[in-house]
């Protein structure tokens, strides 16, 4: 997961569609070995078929034996006479042995016939008429694979039979298919299918490679006006083209640079005013300054008349001060004063009782 993160879109893509190729690669694998089970398994069912259409001949001739319209033998030897021109997809053939095994009938290896095949083996040392003989033993019919020459030649080539027992007669019929000729079937299947594959594949990432450029060219392209607005250049012309994800992207990126220049610009038009209302304030402030010096010198004319009242006001005070010591002073003598006069006017007080009392005294 980790390492998806480090991909880039195109690689993702890239990568999904590599994916999506070798999918179809290996759907195609399975269906072509499916293909040529499906061969085997229909060669196979058209062997069956051909045996069970033989072994049934045989029955017919057997219940005529039966039946007693036909002499036994004579009908064994009609039913192997029927069979050994029997032939069916082109060149395959009938041939009968009996559980010795002998041989009673091969229309193509006559000189096998009435031959003990008891040590008969392929080249890979396979017992193939006991093999045969023990299929039909055990299950009453089966296939067999082993090497056998094609007809005409002398290689042997792998052979698959089916063999079916006639338990009445003590007979083997059997027939093959040579599986080389399932090969001559599934080969050009197997190149049809594989140029198919291939050039649904060519076309498959011819799409996902215009894909991935109609998708990563545009995010690119979204991700350098990104560097660029975030750098501080909002002069790029930034174009929309579709209308995909991508698409809007750029068109987002479009609209947040207009604001971006629409804030810009507000923010130049709030400088000036600024610098404008700055330099109002600084000629403002020298104006002050000017007015403030001249202030500055007619407070040190009054700072100096200060100093001067504030010598006659020490002055002053000073005067007052001892002015209240004399008052203080005028103020204690009062007081003796009054006293001096209150003891007078006591002892007149006295003076006068004693007039009294002596006028009193006279009279």
């Amino acid at each position: 997961m980790l390492t998806l993160l480090r991909l880039t879109i195109a690689q993702k893509l890239g990568l999904l569609t590599f994916s999506t190729g070798l999918g179809m690669a290996i759907v195609a694998a399975c269906f072509l070995l499916s293909e040529r089970g499906l061969i085997e398994d229909e060669r196979g069912s058209g062997v069956r078929q051909a045996v069970e259409l033989a072994t049934s001949v045989v029955e017919h001739y057997r219940q005529a034996a039966a039946a007693g319209t036909m002499d036994e033998l004579d009908a064994k030897r009609a039913a192997l006479a029927t069979l050994k021109a029997l032939r069916y997809s082109g060149q395959e053939y009938i041939f009968v042995n009996d559980m010795t095994p002998r041989m009673l009938m091969h229309p193509i290896k006559p000189e096998l016939d009435g031959q003990d095949l008891r040590a008969h083996t392929d080249p890979n040392g396979l017992h193939l008429f006991v093999v045969m003989v023990d299929v039909v033993k055990k299950d009453g019919a089966g296939f067999v694979a082993y090497l056998w020459p094609k007809p005409g030649q002398d290689a042997p080539v792998p052979k698959i039979s089916y063999v079916k027992g006639v338990p009445a007669w003590g007979w083997v019929v059997g027939s093959g298919v040579y599986t080389d000729t399932i090969g001559a079937i599934f080969w050009p299947r197997v190149a049809w299918f594989s140029g198919a594959t291939i050039v649904l594949s060519a076309i498959l990432m011819l799409f996902g490679f215009s894909l991935s450029r109609s998708i990563a060219r545009p995010m690119a392209r979204a991700v350098s006006v990104a560097r660029t607005v975030a750098a501080g250049d909002l002069t790029t012309v930034i174009e929309v083209r579709g209308h995909d994800e991508t698409a809007h992207l750029l068109g987002a990126l479009r609209e947040m640079n207009g604001s971006l220049n629409s804030i810009v610009g507000e923010v130049d038009t709030g400088i000036q005013a600024i610098a404008s209302a700055s330099a109002q304030i600084a000629a403002g402030n020298h104006d002050l300054s000017n007015r403030t010096e001249q202030q500055a010198g007619s407070l040190e004319e009054t700072a100096s008349s200060m100093e001067e009242l504030t010598g006659a006001v020490q002055q002053n005070a000073a005067h007052a001060r001892h002015a209240n010591t004399l008052a203080s002073q005028a103020a204690d003598v009062a007081v003796r004063g009054g006293e001096v006069v209150q003891q007078v006017v006591q002892t007149m007080d006295s003076i006068n009782a004693s007039s009294r009392k002596i006028v009193d005294i006279i009279g």
